[in-house]
């Protein structure tokens, strides 16, 4: 490694006065100086920013649990469309701020594949926000009442992806409600999106006091979505019913 490596790792850091006056510097020192140790030293640093970043995304992404696909158990539930889900882990997806519906039987691996997606779109550099419907409905209220409610969207919508968790699980006042909606219709023209649901579809308007608006919220969420369905062993619970499931899958197609 030689002056040109140093002078790179100077300007990653952000020093460009040291690296546009590095070869003069070198120049006047003599031309045989050892640069090693320099070069190290650097490097050193800029893997450290990198990690801190890196760390710094995980935590703001609110991703609950950090683990990877290569953590997934795939021998538990062969069931899974493994390559779907590869597809999804791609990334396109976001990019072109897409929408990815994972559903199901509960315990099948729909939060931790979501989970895991997204911790690969922060390695790549993405932001995440990660919630779950009721969390979601609790920081709307306090939001709110903080009169900070343009914060959290921002937060939300500016980010890559968004992932929703457990969608389906809560039912939401009205005044929550119009505002999840609204969430919903500005994500298509700005981020991707990860849904998650146990629920049978035909009871999602229930999440909704108003069955016009649920029904208006439905068509966002399934407007050019890519379904994927989760079916066979569960990995919290056992005997479920494998029927209900496909039969949702008919549904969806």
């Amino acid at each position: 490694m030689g002056i040109n490596a140093v002078e790179q790792y100077l300007r990653e850091l952000k020093l460009t006065t040291a690296a546009d006056d590095l070869g003069e510097v070198i120049h006047s020192s003599g031309d045989n100086i050892n640069l090693e140790w320099i070069t190290s030293l650097l490097e050193r640093e800029v893997d450290a920013r990198k990690e801190r970043k890196l760390m710094s995304r995980i935590k703001r992404s609110k991703i609950p649990e950090v683990k990877s696909l290569e953590q997934f158990n795939w021998k538990f539930n062969p069931s899974i469309n493994r390559s779907r889900i590869e597809d999804v882990a791609d990334l396109k997806f976001v990019r072109d701020n897409g929408i990815v519906l994972f559903l199901g039987q509960p315990g099948t691996g729909k939060s931790h594949l979501a989970s895991a997606i997204g911790l690969k779109a922060v390695y790549s550099g993405m932001t995440v926000y990660w919630t779950s419907l009721k969390r979601l409905s609790e920081d709307i209220i306090k939001a709110k009442a903080k009169n900070e409610l343009s914060i959290l969207f921002k937060k939300i919508l500016s980010s890559n992806l968004w992932i929703l968790d457990d969608w389906g699980v809560v039912s939401l006042s009205r005044e929550v409600s119009e505002e999840v909606f609204d969430l919903l219709d500005r994500r298509q023209y700005s981020t991707a999106m990860i849904l998650t649901s146990n629920r049978d579809i035909g009871e999602w308007p229930e999440v909704f006091v108003d069955p016009v608006l649920a029904s208006a919220a439905i068509d966002r969420i399934f407007d050019r979505a890519s379904v994927t369905i989760f079916s066979g062993k569960s990995y919290r619970a056992a005997g479920t019913k494998k029927e209900d499931v496909l039969n949702r899958e008919e549904v969806i197609r």
